[in-house]
């Protein structure tokens, strides 16, 4: 029995399932409201809640979180120092202590600036008590690392601070976005060490002693010692999650995996098993980096996105804020359901806001936040409890039109509260888990203030539910496809997407979207809204069994892999070299190569011959890498806690024709990927 305990920390519920591997039985799952800058609380209040009374037995626990993504995009974590050598910065990079030292190598990995020592360790030592983090990059270190080795063990030693070079993270071109990549994963490694510690303690209380993983961008799994030192790589981990939950539960290979959660939906094409990777690397709070990714296209549609009727352009509009539903809110706050009450019998006129909405505090404001009067006054009413609009307004003496807190909602210090398609779910009976009544109220202060007839505000809601959710998939496949269209064409499409959405039999034409695959539904509200949807495209709508939870599901599911990039170039001049992510290695010629003869000019087969000791050579320095990197992997998946791996080799040459003979030819290269997979032991 191989049981696990796979956590997924979303945007609005954190989950968790407690599942056996080999029989893909589902023994628990459980839901709780994320606690967004208290993680913990959300992971503590879900293992609490999981039926299950034999967490001995568990083997180990796996994690899909958005602290990484959501640090970055606050801009929160450690204070870092960037030592750069070779490469002036004509970009923006995240927040940094940065200093510029000298020290180069070019593409074929050879130094062509060595080390200023003296420099380096004064520009170390400036960085004392201003950091508590360093990175390190250099120009084109992925061909040789030697220069970044050296500054990062100098770091180490005269500031005895965690240091990461920027080719221990990416082996890929592009000076900048290797840079980005180390400065935000020197950001993050206090936020991981911190989260990492968190959860340790949650499962101590549980009497629990057993491993971490946690989920990459890719999907794949790294043992929390991996994850401590690259946490850059847990970026974007819950949409990767929930692409291993959908195929892990539904066994699917090929479909499109829709995962709508309370905040957003993400979208995810998985092809043959295997969704594809991001090739320019993640893009997270506005920075390019390395990170390999799935590919997931992201859209603020949730079951926790506000709906509204806007009082100046009309109609029912959804999101793309975020608020609380008002279900959940009342079931915790009973009292907001009592002021809901006292506002159904009054006449009010608003423009901007529903009668229903109102504010609830989150946390207290830092120390260091200046607060303006009225800011503070509202934090203190909202000491106990939410308000509504109406009831802050009176407060306050002032219209509710220009009761504005955006500053604090944008800081997550208070919430607004809000009908949400969550809450029409409670109103027609088809989820129930907060309070209906509240709901129910909410809906009815909607169609008072415009006058409407609930059913009909029923169905026009579901109506642009579903839109929004048929346009979200369209842009999602466009983008996918990589279909590029200007202006004209635009307005084309949209014309071709109304035919294709509400056309009529009688129109002169009519036009059809058919999807080439099946919809795969994951997240608590999807199935309300996926159905109807995939039937504009003319495809399935599939709902794994526990589609709620299929992140958590993911997490425990995941795989660790491992792919080490290995570059075999043949230089004509400086001979062949294997460029790896630990270094550059020149291979030795061979002095017993066979030489072929041919039919050629006295030249040509000089020529020939040279080059056929060179394909020889090539070959021989192939296998060799190949070899070492065999060896480096299996090092690597021990240290990566993996068992039963599998590991295998992708070749892709690259040849060109000899300029004397087109029967001749040269070999430039061989772009080596050594892949390992394996399920993570602790035996």
């Amino acid at each position: 029995m191989s049981i696990v305990l796979g956590i997924d920390t979303g945007g609005t519920y954190t989950d968790a399932v407690i599942i056996d591997l080999k029989t893909k039985e589902i023994f628990a799952a459980a839901k709780a409201e994320t606690t967004h800058y208290h993680l913990i609380d959300g992971i503590n209040r879900v293992i609490d809640e999981l039926d299950f009374d034999r967490f001995d037995q568990v083997e180990y626990a796996s994690l899909s979180t958005t602290l990484a993504t959501n640090a970055i995009v606050e801009n929160r974590g450690c204070r870092v120092g960037l030592l750069l050598m070779g490469f002036t910065p004509s970009q923006q990079l995240p927040q940094c202590e940065m200093a510029l030292l000298p020290g180069e190598v070019d593409l074929h990995g050879t130094v062509v600036t060595p080390l200023d020592y003296g420099q380096t360790r004064k520009a170390i030592m400036a960085m004392k008590g201003k950091v508590d983090a360093v990175a390190v990059s250099g120009i084109l270190s992925i061909r040789n690392p030697v220069l970044e080795d050296e500054v990062k063990a100098m770091v180490r030693q005269i500031l005895g601070l965690p240091c990461i070079a920027a080719h221990e993270l990416s082996t890929a071109l592009g000076m900048q976005e290797r840079t980005v990549t180390a400065v935000l994963n020197a950001r993050l490694l206090s936020v991981i060490d911190e989260l990492m510690g968190a959860v340790k303690a949650a499962l101590a209380r549980r009497h629990m002693d057993i491993p971490v993983m946690i989920v990459k961008g890719d999907g794949s799994l790294m043992n929390e010692t991996v994850a401590k030192d690259r946490p850059i790589e847990t970026i974007l981990s819950g949409p990767a999650a929930s692409i291993i939950g959908a195929t892990f539960l539904n066994g699917t290979e090929n479909g499109l995996i829709l995962d709508m959660g309370g905040t957003t939906t993400d979208i995810a094409v998985m092809k043959n098993g295997r969704p594809r990777i991001d090739p320019e690397g993640a893009l997270v709070g506005g920075w390019r980096t390395r990170v390999a990714a799935t590919e997931v296209n992201t859209f603020g549609l949730g079951g926790d996105s506000r709906i509204w009727f806007d009082g100046i352009a009309g109609g029912v509009k959804v999101g793309p804020r975020r608020v609380y539903p008002i279900s959940a809110v009342t079931k915790v706050y009973p009292g907001y359901l009592d002021e809901l009450r006292q506002l159904f019998p009054k006449k009010i006129g608003m423009m901007m806001n529903e009668l229903c909405e109102g504010y609830l505090l989150l946390r207290e404001p830092p120390k260091a936040m200046e607060l303006t009067p009225m800011e503070r006054a509202m934090l203190g009413y909202l000491q106990d409890g939410p308000h509504t609009l109406y009831t802050l307004a009176q407060r306050f003496g002032i219209d509710s039109e220009f009761l504005k807190m955006d500053r604090l909602v944008e800081h997550g210090i208070i919430a607004m509260v809000g009908f949400t398609p969550t809450d029409l779910l409670h109103v027609t009976g088809e989820y129930v888990r907060g309070d209906a009544e509240a709901a129910n109220l909410a809906l009815l202060l909607i169609a008072k203030r415009w006058c409407e007839d609930k059913n009909d505000i029923i169905q026009s809601m579901r109506f642009h539910i579903t839109d929004r959710l048929t346009r979200t998939i369209l842009d999602s496949v466009i983008s996918y496809e990589r279909i590029a269209t200007d202006a004209a064409e635009t307005k084309q499409m949209q014309t071709l997407v109304e035919k294709a959405f509400y056309g009529r039999e009688d129109e002169l034409f009519t036009q059809i979207f058919r999807l080439n695959m099946p919809v795969v539904g994951i997240g608590a509200p999807v199935k309300a809204w996926l159905t109807p949807a995939a039937e504009k495209f003319h495809t399935e709508a599939v709902y794994p069994a526990h589609h709620d939870v299929a992140n958590a599901v993911g997490a425990a599911a995941g795989k660790v892999m491992y792919i080490y990039r290995i570059s075999v170039q043949n230089h004509e001049i400086d001979g062949i070299h294997i460029y790896a992510p630990w270094g550059r290695i020149a291979y030795a010629a061979d002095e017993d190569a066979a030489h072929d003869v041919n039919d050629v000019t006295a030249e040509q087969m000089h020529i020939a011959n040279q080059n056929r000791d060179r394909v020889f050579l090539m070959e021989q320095a192939i296998q060799y890498a190949i070899g070492i990197g065999k060896k480096r992997m299996r090092e690597t998946m021990i240290k990566q806690a993996a068992g039963d791996y599998d590991i295998l080799v992708e070749r892709r040459d690259k040849k060109a024709s000899n300029q004397y003979s087109e029967n001749l030819t040269m070999f430039i290269e061989s772009e080596l990927e050594v892949i390992a997979v394996g399920r993570p032991s602790w035996a």
